[in-house]
């Protein structure tokens, strides 16, 4: 026998030969021995064992390794990323089925075939309700491109400009459909039904023969959710699509998506429409993609007291780089295209204020728009009037444009000190014309070089003790409310904005103050007057109102009506006590409580007459002494 076809034996299979004669051969010796062999380590050289014995080891490891454990897999050199064949099995949640979906889907793959028109019918097939969508295209060549996911089957061109994915029909997944279109490739008409369950590649779909010659029809089996806008969705969608659209054999109306724009500028494949007066609204549709509208964040830019803004929208025409997001195309791709859209947007909107001729933008966009190359003069010089705000903030007054040269910004406070300053903060005591500050402003030479106030504060002297107050301040508790004997208004004048440490501090007396201690209820302020001032219960009552009311709009409070009533009611009785003491403010307390429930009760011609204490009232009715003169209420 040659040397190559012997094998060694193995040390350990040896001595376990050994040990095997020794057993069966131990009684033969008479004598009965205890086994004790001691096994050679085996050598650190693997054996060698055939092909044919390593397959079968591993199969026999395999079926003794326990039930949760497998086999470590063997990872690959390199992947490749791919569509899983599980994918088809899920197409019907892709999209979410509404109307709006499947119109723009077909209609954009109607455009794309070249169509020049449209038509979209309601009625029957089958014996349902169903929806007709046909168009005059180039059709569909190959049949089995219409139901497969990812296939677009589009020219180059197509391709290129739009990027199709080949997913938009899968939009009608879930429904029975019957597609009906003209193969130019095979020069025959074809027609095949997807039943509702037949669009997750279980079963092969029947393509027959058709008469069709031209375009593409589609039989659309009608979801009831459709039908109660089905007329006013078709028309938003064909709204601003390009090509024409009939319904039940009506033309349905279009405009241009950049309709009103007060300028329109084209850049790399795109409509740039601006918008002078509009609102900045997040979920309107700012681009168009041949009708197919999607909202997308744009720059809005507003001017200082505008209520609206400038915006844009953009109509895309040609710009392969800016794209959507599939499957459902209802927002944009975060790339580097857009990036560079929103840039020209912004340059865009700042061109068409220069044609203006002036604005109110901000220092900041100014300067933003030299950063883009456009050049715009300084806002117009023009400020607010300044008019203290009242606490509750509900009326609107028409702000006064001041454009006088001697001007003074004055910031805004909290309500209740711009409330008590407001008879001393005046032209004739300032000799400038207060005007509202606006920090948005600042950086303008001519706005930088007005002097300013830089905050009000006031300081109350009773009996030898000084007391301040100022925004965010809060009287002490100990400090009651009454009679001091002086109030002083604290006004610093800095030169301009290159400065900070005032030239001046201006102390100009004021007769009432009410410290609102950021507090909305009469009884938690602290009311000051000053004494021997001629202070009327009225005015004092009205400043109250103004400097502390706020409606409280907690769901378990009362109306505004309500609560506004109440707050006078006790504001009123406040000033009472406090300017004509304890027993004439009852007096004026039960008059108005006479005045709102009661007079209006009394018929014309009588006379009542009330006596009334703690115990009893008394109360007649008589008729009026023509002769008589009128009595105090």
């Amino acid at each position: 026998m040659g040397r190559g076809l012997c094998r060694r034996p193995h040390p350990e299979a040896a001595t376990r030969a050994r040990a095997a004669y020794i057993c069966r051969n131990r009684g033969r010796e008479g004598t009965s021995r205890r086994l004790n062999l001691k096994l050679p380590t085996p050598k650190r050289s693997p054996p060698i064992v055939t092909a044919r014995e390593e397959r079968e080891h591993g199969r026999a490891a395999a079926m003794r390794l326990p039930r949760n454990r497998s086999i470590p897999m063997t990872l690959p050199a390199q992947i490749r990323p791919s569509v899983g064949e599980q994918l088809i099995t899920k197409v019907s949640r892709l999209f979410n089925g509404t109307i709006t979906d499947v119109l723009n889907e077909l209609f954009q793959n109607a455009r794309r075939a070249g169509a020049q028109r449209i038509d979209v019918d309601l009625g029957e097939h089958e014996g349902k309700p169903a929806l007709f969508i046909a168009d005059d295209g180039v059709g569909i060549d190959d049949p089995a491109a219409f139901v497969t996911l990812g296939r677009s089957g589009w020219s180059d061109q197509i391709a290129r400009r739009e990027d199709p994915a080949g997913m938009g029909v899968f939009s009608l997944a879930g429904k029975r459909v019957t597609v009906r279109s003209f193969s130019r490739a095979a020069d025959v008409g074809w027609t095949v039904t997807i039943p509702e369950d037949g669009w997750q590649g279980e079963q092969p779909l029947t393509v027959e023969t058709s008469e069709i010659r031209r375009g593409t029809q589609l039989v659309i089996a009608m979801s009831a959710e459709w039908l109660p806008n089905l007329q006013s969705q078709i028309e938003a969608t064909a709204k601003h699509f390009p090509l024409p659209v009939r319904f039940q054999g009506a033309a349905l109306p279009r405009e241009d998506f950049l309709k009103d724009a007060c300028r329109i500028e084209e850049w790399r494949g795109c409509r740039i429409g601006i918008f002078s007066d509009s609102y900045d609204i997040p979920s309107d549709p700012r681009l168009n993609f041949h009708g197919v509208k999607v909202p997308c964040r744009m720059p809005a830019i507003g001017e200082i007291e505008a209520r609206r803004k400038w915006t844009v929208r953009v109509d895309i025409v040609d710009a392969p780089s800016l794209q959507l997001v599939l499957p459902a195309r209802k927002e944009m791709v975060e790339n580097a295209a857009l990036a560079d859209l929103r840039v020209e947007v912004q340059a865009a909107i700042y061109r068409a204020i220069a044609l203006n001729g002036e604005h109110r933008l901000s220092f900041k966009d100014w300067q933003r728009a030299t950063e883009l190359g456009v050049g715009l003069p300084e806002a117009s010089p023009w400020l607010c009037a300044w008019r203290p705000r009242t606490a509750d903030g509900n009326a609107y007054v028409e702000d006064e444009r001041v454009e006088v040269a001697s001007m003074i910004l004055i910031p805004r406070h909290e309500a209740d000190v711009e409330q008590c300053a407001a008879k001393v903060l005046t032209e004739e005591k300032l000799g400038f014309r207060p005007v509202f500050a606006e920090d948005k402003f600042s950086g303008y030479r001519r706005y930088d070089e007005l002097p300013r106030v830089p905050g009000l504060s006031f300081t109350i002297e009773r009996q030898g003790e000084l007391f301040h107050y100022a925004d965010d301040d809060v009287v002490f508790d100990h400090v009651e409310s009454g009679g001091v004997t002086a109030i002083t208004l604290n006004i610093p004048i800095v030169r301009c904005a290159e400065f900070d440490e005032p030239v001046a501090i201006l102390s100009l007396p004021v007769d009432m103050l009410v410290c609102a201690n950021a507090s909305s209820h009469v009884d938690e302020a602290h009311i000051f007057v000053q004494e021997g001032a001629i202070v009327t219960p009225q005015a004092l009552a009205q400043l109250i109102e103004d400097a502390v009311f706020a409606y409280d709009e907690d769901c378990d409070s009362d109306s505004w009506g309500r609560q506004h009533d109440d707050f006078i009611r006790d504001a009123r009785h406040f000033a009472n006590k406090l300017l004509l003491g304890k027993e004439e403010a009852l007096l004026e307390q039960i008059r108005s409580a006479f005045r709102d429930d009661v007079q209006w009760l009394i018929p014309e011609g009588l006379t009542l007459t009330l006596e009334a204490d703690v115990g009893k009232a008394q109360i007649a009715l008589a008729a009026t002494d023509p002769e008589a003169g009128p009595t105090a209420a």
